[in-house]
């Protein structure tokens, strides 16, 4: 492991005055075993210690006086970090305790790691979030069931190994088959998104919104190659931000019918249908996060179905005959 720290050579040299460079060459698998981790001159004082340099790397913060007191902390955190020669693709976070856990991409499995506690391993993402969370939770270290604090994911950037926040997500959840749930990351230069499914990296360019199909039919393809998803429309893009989803509705078609229901104020929502060349595509507005669910099919009544599975799922409507679709 070697270490050196120079000067930043970033616009903003009053907070990002330095650069740590990081080579893991021997210590990580490739491709990435080189990052350059900046170091911030804390522009908020607390604790009474004044302006601090610090570093944040997979979600942990290491703070000095003096840059190159950074070192040795630093080539500490890395080395706990490194598993079976690997840092951590994602970090799960927990909002309101403020815990940190590390989750690892091998072959086929991701898994987490709890502090001398147990690892949990699956081929999914969201079953492994599911068995470290019920497991916080039983040990009364994220709340306890039935008061549940959410663990959020996060990726590593592969250069900074700082956290970045996915842009939106790919969910597959049908009855009686594993489900499926992949954070969608943008790349460090902005010109790409990328998610990891069926042991890959999967990543399309940025295209004024059509990524967001773009890249979901990239994985819907490989998960059935791989026998995970029997229909490509089962896997569908979530919680998007309202700019993404405005930029992908510039590409698709009005539909002159709409999909009808009563939420459980009562209130009727009406959702536009719109259509590509080979999908059928409504969009969800969730209020309380201010992002979009999209519910795709082959044809309207494809749409409406597995939309009204979904909602009836979640305690929106009552039942799946509740969602209707009529002229708009």
């Amino acid at each position: 492991m070697k270490l050196s720290i120079y000067k930043s050579g970033s616009d903003d040299t009053e907070q990002v005055p330095y650069v740590m460079a990081v080579s893991l060459d021997g210590e990580v698998i490739p491709p990435h075993t080189s990052y350059h981790v900046p170091i911030y001159h804390d522009d908020h004082p607390h604790n009474g210690h004044g302006r601090r340099y610090n570093v944040e790397i997979c979600g942990f913060r290491l703070e000095s006086d003096v840059p190159d007191d950074l070192l040795v902390p630093t080539s500490r955190l890395l080395s706990g970090l490194i598993n079976m020669a690997r840092l951590p693709t994602y970090i799960f976070a927990a909002g309101r305790s403020m815990l940190i856990y590390p989750v690892y991409t091998v072959a086929d499995e991701v898994f987490a790691t709890t502090p001398g506690g147990p690892v949990f391993r699956h081929v999914e993402l969201a079953r492994v979030r599911r068995y470290l969370g019920d497991y916080l939770h039983t040990m009364e270290e994220l709340g306890t069931l039935g008061r549940a604090e959410t663990l959020h994911v996060r990726g590593v950037d592969p250069t900074t190994l700082g956290l970045i926040r996915p842009v939106f997500y790919l969910k597959k959840r049908v009855v009686g088959e594993n489900e499926f749930w992949a954070p969608v990351f943008r790349s460090a230069c902005g010109r790409k998104v990328y998610t990891y499914a069926a042991s890959a990296l999967r990543e399309v360019p940025v295209d004024t919104g059509r990524e967001v199909l773009d890249l979901q039919q990239v994985v819907a393809g490989a998960l059935i190659d791989d026998h995970r998803l029997a229909d490509q429309n089962d896997l569908r893009p979530d919680r998007l931000f309202p700019p993404t989803w405005e930029a992908l509705r510039g590409h698709l078609q009005l539909q002159p019918y709409a999909m009808r229901y009563a939420a459980d104020d009562g209130v009727p929502v009406e959702l536009p249908l719109y259509r590509t060349a080979r999908t059928y595509v409504v969009a969800e507005y969730r209020p309380h996060e201010d992002r979009y669910n999209l519910f795709l099919g082959r044809d309207p009544d494809d749409m409406r179905a597995r939309a009204a599975q979904e909602l009836s799922r979640r305690g929106v409507v009552g039942s799946e005959g509740a969602v209707t679709l009529a002229l708009h």
